[in-house]
């Protein structure tokens, strides 16, 4: 009988992985002690479901993950939480090798809102990166996890040429990388590092010859509901992103505590990017709120920037790209050191600084050099908080008597036609992020546009976005909003008191 029994038990364990698939929906599963993954040896092809077991493993690196546009390959969480730390190697999960139309998600259990958990402490010799988009790996779609103390990047998307790439120097681009639903913190570089930085290319020794390689292009770049919090460099920076480029709905806090020199800002757009950045709330930082350099058209708008110790926005054309124009519309800058805004670069023209609401300045706080091509109008400028007619200090909604209500002019039609909560704007809008209660029309979640849906081009998202970020600020109205940053901060609270 002990023996049956004995067989029993082994014969139960070997099944279990592949019942455990079966429970998931999966066409392949990566088993625990599995750390390197080559998808086209293990036949994983178009519209494949890969399941990552649940547990702990020190790495994951994915390569060769191929699926199409029509049918992408789906990894999984599968049994619970994947939790991957790797405490002496420079990379924790990994999408490599030329991989393709793949998208990598924590949503295998509904009770758990990051089903993976992603660390890479390591500085030393080479400084850890949490989530890694590289090898000329494109088209990837990353989601639902939660990525911290890392000895470098959260995460990063671009690959660094080396010499064995010569043949893809010259046409090689990252195309529709997504980044939604992330909770990003305690990392010892930037929360995001997104596209090169590095405009006079990167000087590598080829077989004996000095040679100097171009950075990438990426093209279709999304940045949306995350929380990014405590970094001890930038919170996120986006550069060589020259079209397609949206951050929307994301909340950036605690930024640039290492103090490194050009390191500290809360958002960073660099060279050759155009993108668009609505409805996001930075704070806390001790550089810029925003920072623009050398890129090309650019709208900001909807946003609250608060408590940073340079400028809300800073902005500077200094030849990389010829011409270009910028919009800031609808912005909420509080709490600088410097300006709400500044602008430079003779370049820029065809500009526009409208319907903006600055705390802690006077009309001088928007202030462009002389040689830029920009309007600056229907700002409202108060001396202080309490002067500004809003909740509080860390809620900038408006009370009914804010100089901001009804204080804007009506610019639906260039593209701004709802607010940092989704609402629809009042006739005539109030400046800044928000309108006020009693003028939004309340949005009709059967027919109208809900923010938690909308990218930054204004389009909308066909698959409902789920409570993840936190990416608007808490309010006292009970909204589905208010109550999905609630429980997620209680969530990390109690998280962060386990540890």
């Amino acid at each position: 009988m002990t023996c049956r029994l004995a067989f029993l038990v082994v014969a139960l364990s070997l099944l279990a992985p592949s019942a455990r698939a079966q429970e998931c929906d999966c066409d392949h599963t990566l088993a625990l002690d599995v750390t390197t993954a080559d998808g086209e040896a293990l036949g994983i092809g178009p519209g494949d479901r890969v399941c990552v077991a649940a547990g702990e493993r020190p790495f994951l690196r994915l390569s060769r993950f191929v699926g199409s546009a029509e049918a992408p390959i789906t990894v999984i969480n599968c049994g619970g939480r994947v939790v991957i730390r790797n405490a002496d190697r420079a990379y924790a999960l990994v999408v490599e090798g030329a991989s393709r139309f793949v998208r990598v998600t924590g949503t295998g259990d509904p009770e758990i809102e990051h089903g993976f958990d992603v660390s890479a402490p390591d500085r030393e010799p080479y400084a850890g990166v949490g989530v890694w988009i590289q090898g000329r790996a494109s088209d990837v779609e990353i989601d639902h996890m939660e990525v911290h103390d890392t000895g470098f990047a959260g995460v990063m998307a671009k690959t660094d040429p080396a010499c064995a790439d010569r043949p893809f120097w010259d046409d090689f681009v990252m195309r529709d990388v997504h980044l939604h639903h992330l909770w990003v913190h305690d990392t010892g570089g930037e929360g995001f590092y997104v596209g090169s930085t590095q405009t006079s290319g990167y000087v590598r020794d080829c077989d004996g010859t000095s040679v100097t390689i171009p950075a990438h292009f990426l093209e279709g770049v999304e940045i949306d509901h995350v929380l990014v919090e405590d970094t001890e460099w930038d919170g996120a920076q986006v550069g060589f992103a020259r079209s397609g480029c949206s951050v929307h709905d994301n909340v950036i806090r605690r930024v640039g505590s290492a103090g490194e020199m050009f390191q500290q800002q809360g958002l960073q757009l660099g060279a050759y990017s155009t993108c668009d950045v609505r409805r996001n709330v930075l704070s806390d930082g001790p550089a810029q709120g925003i920072i623009v350099l050398d890129t090309g058209d650019t709208t900001i708008a909807d946003n609250v920037i608060a408590r940073f110790g340079a400028n809300g926005v800073y902005v500077n054309l200094r030849g990389l790209v010829e011409r270009a124009s910028h919009r800031f519309v609808h912005n909420t800058i509080s709490g600088f050191g410097e300006d709400a805004i500044q602008v430079f670069g003779g370049g820029i023209e065809n500009s526009v600084a409208w319907n903006n609401f600055v705390i802690g300045g006077d009309a001088t706080s928007i202030a462009a050099g002389g040689d830029v091509g920009i309007e600056i109008d229907d700002n409202v400028f108060v001396a202080s908080i309490a002067e500004a007619g809003v909740t509080g200090e860390d809620d900038f909604h408006l009370e009914a008597g804010s100089p901001a209500r009804g204080a804007g002019r009506d610019v639906r039609d260039m593209g701004f036609a709802l607010d940092l909560d989704g609402r629809a704007r009042a006739m005539p809008p109030s400046a800044g992020a928000y309108e006020h209660d009693d003028d939004a029309p309340e949005i009709d979640a059967g027919t109208a546009v809900d923010a938690s849906t909308t990218r930054g081009d204004g389009s909308t998202s066909e698959t409902p976005s789920s409570s993840g970020c936190g990416c608007r600020v808490a309010r006292g109205d009970g909204g589905p909003a208010a109550l999905a940053l609630v429980a997620l901060a209680i969530t990390i609270a109690l998280r962060r008191r386990r540890r």
